[in-house]
């Protein structure tokens, strides 16, 4: 397959209920996707299909979150978004990353919002973008002071404000040309799993740590060769700002944990709360360089999971039971002795 995918965004139904909404130029561009749409499949280019989910005609309960029928082809993936790009909250980066494809061509509605918006954080996480202009689609918009703009005159912006910084601007044919003149792409030799021997690491409980109304659990794990201390409690504002600011509501009791992952390449920071009921919502924080940032790749790991594992049955024991001890699961804790 080429290193290229096609995000086809937003181009769903939803659109149609919206008060801009008209079909002035909706000809040209059904065409022009639909031509670069089979010009990408003719080439191998994956083809991904990108639905917003939001409100009103864009909820998931409207039943209007589905491609417009002029679309008939067979997608390599369906991703829903919440944002205006379609990478950062889709899954859709590590997706495409797993594949190895580092250029994307962006098509869709609206040329100015999704799909400009897309562009440039593609180009920030650094795949190489092309901007398909015709194969967009957008509106009329007033401005405050209440001159309007065509649509015409708004893909003119994006392509002025895109070309040469974030993106490769052209049509559908510029588009697959480009296409035809890659080179091809040689698969990677095959090359053996070769992982280094499990080797226990010890799990120190700190005890537990107020963020807001929030209670979370502290341990600390440590690679046995890892030099100096590292500096979590500079992750802990980026915790706070996480978390719900409402902790204790009927469907969570307000209390997860912490691990404080001292690595062999890096820090990590695990964090984990309970919520709706039985559900355990995570997110991992790295350092980079010596800061703290959210991780992008990277994940929790074995060790870490061995103190999810005993939060796992710590919830079941204490929280999920006809009469809930919120004290008692916080008063559980694990401890993994050295070379234990």
């Amino acid at each position: 397959m080429s290193q290229s995918a096609l995000l086809v965004i937003d181009v769903q139904h939803s659109f149609l209920h919206r008060p801009f909404w008209q079909e002035e130029d909706l000809p040209p561009f059904r065409q022009h996707l639909q031509q670069l749409v089979a010009g990408c499949r003719t080439r191998g280019v994956a083809v991904v299909d990108v639905f917003h989910v939001s409100q009103g005609p864009f909820s998931l309960d409207s039943g209007l979150v589905t491609r417009l029928p002029f679309l008939t082809h067979q997608p390599d993936l369906v991703v829903h978004k919440r944002v205006h790009n379609a990478l950062t909250d889709s899954g859709l980066d590590q997706w495409l990353r797993d594949r190895n494809i580092d250029h994307l061509i962006i098509s869709g509605i609206r040329t100015e919002q999704c799909c400009e918006t897309t562009a440039r954080v593609a180009y920030d996480l650094g795949y190489r973008v092309t901007f398909v202009t015709e194969a967009t689609l957008t509106f009329p918009m007033t401005h405050a002071n209440g001159e309007t703009s065509t649509a015409a005159a708004i893909k003119h912006q994006t392509e002025l404000v895109l070309a040469g910084r974030f993106a490769q601007v052209c049509d559908v044919a510029g588009a697959l040309r480009a296409l035809d003149d890659e080179p091809p792409v040689t698969p990677p030799a095959e090359e053996h799993w070769q992982p280094q021997p499990y080797q226990p690491r010890p799990v120190t409980p700190l005890g537990v740590t107020t963020f807001g109304r929030w209670a979370l659990k502290r341990y600390a794990i440590r690679y046995p060769q890892a030099t100096g201390d590292a500096d979590f409690a500079a992750a802990h504002p980026l915790v706070t700002q996480w978390l719900p600011e409402q902790a204790q509501t009927p469907q969570r009791p307000g209390v997860g944990f912490l691990i404080e992952h001292q690595g062999k390449t890096m820090n990590y920071l695990v964090a984990g709360w309970w919520d709706n009921e039985n559900e355990l919502r995570m997110n991992v924080w790295v350092t980079d360089s010596g800061v703290w940032r959210r991780a992008r790749e990277e994940s929790f790991c074995v060790w870490d999971m061995q103190v999810m594992a005993f939060e796992r049955e710590a919830f079941v024991a204490m929280l999920l039971q006809a009469s809930p001890d919120r004290a008692g699961y916080l008063a559980q804790q694990l401890t993994i002795a050295p070379g234990g």
